[in-house]
């Protein structure tokens, strides 16, 4: 008897699980983690922290929009002089999010455009910046996953993007993070 209520405990317990719905609706997004430049760069700069915050709504429970800012710090890796020289990258533009899910876990693909700003000329010396132009057009794409918490509000996710900085010398670098999600609304 204790057995056949253990096993429909679980079985309830494993039906709720399934049945949770995640809230789509607006959607605020923070996240920290890396950015890292690859080969044609990264001689030159090293790899940075980085943070995000993305705003947006899901228009279907597949499809979101939104736009996001984002900002890194690298220090560069120039010979001498000047030495230990750090700069900054912005980034901020609009994407797209088409993704599904499995219970709690939740994949998706992200891409998007829009521009950035260096904050230094430091990389001028090498020729990655040109003298006098601080700003590009940002081309992004990535994936990643996300893990609805127990409120269907929130969702903790990993994503991995890359992108490609085609006015300074087609500079590309991957982004990692890791990031807390918040949907406003219940549908």
């Amino acid at each position: 008897m204790r057995f056949r209520a253990a096993i429909v405990g679980l079985l309830v317990a494993g039906t709720a699980y399934a049945d949770r719905v995640a809230s789509t609706g607006f959607f605020a997004e923070g996240g920290f983690g890396a950015v890292s430049f690859l080969p044609s760069v990264s001689g030159d700069a090293g790899v940075g922290p980085a943070m995000s915050l993305r705003v947006g709504r899901d228009m279907f429970s597949w499809l979101s929009l939104g736009v996001y800012l984002g900002a890194s710090s690298h220090e560069t890796t120039l010979p001498p002089p000047p030495d230990a020289q750090w700069f900054q990258l912005y980034r901020g533009g609009a994407d797209a999010r088409v993704g599904g899910r499995s219970g709690a876990l939740a994949f998706f693909v992200e891409g998007g455009a829009g521009g950035s700003m260096i904050s230094s000329n430091v990389l001028e010396k090498v020729m990655i910046t040109k003298p006098g132009k601080r700003y590009s057009v940002t081309f992004h794409g990535g994936g990643g996953f996300e893990y609805q918490l127990e409120n269907r509000h929130y969702g903790l996710g990993l994503a991995v993007d890359a992108f490609i900085e085609p006015q300074f010398a087609s500079m590309k670098a991957i982004e990692s993070r890791l990031y807390l999600r918040y949907t406003y609304g219940g549908g």
